[in-house]
């Protein structure tokens, strides 16, 4: 059973690890990047088996930090994945307005529609493992 934990607790840093890493290799133009997205599932999953674990065990389990991880884990996912759908939606609508937009309107600089979600996804992830570390 040790060796399952060890795994599963592998996997749910290899998750915090890819959402913020993906957040800084996109951080000049920040946009939800399906790699965070299946992060958060990662997470989010592998956290929930952990939980699980450790309720089988002879432990101690503090129900009131796995309440609030699970709640900021869950605002991960959420937007993480509405990030993802804008995204989409975003990349799906640029080529098709890419040939009309030549001349003076081509140079016009859009905001990603993702980057708001990108940074609250980013901010919560942080925010869950400072609660996994202070709380």
């Amino acid at each position: 059973m040790e060796i399952l934990r060890e795994i599963l607790l592998s996997l749910h840093l290899i998750g915090m690890a890819i959402i913020v890493g993906g957040y800084f290799t996109v951080i000049r133009s920040p946009r939800v990047l399906p790699g965070m997205l299946h992060a958060s599932y990662l997470q989010l999953v592998t956290g929930l088996l952990l939980v699980v674990i450790a309720e089988m065990g002879d432990d101690d389990v503090n129900h009131m930090k796995i309440g609030i991880k699970l709640v900021v884990a869950i605002l991960v996912t959420v937007f993480a994945f509405i990030g993802n759908r804008k995204q989409k939606a975003f990349a799906a609508e640029a080529p098709a307005g890419a040939g009309a937009g030549v001349g003076v309107g081509s140079a016009v600089a859009t905001k990603n529609p993702s980057a708001t979600m990108a940074h609250l996804t980013f901010a919560f992830a942080l925010i869950n493992v400072l609660v996994a570390v202070f709380v």
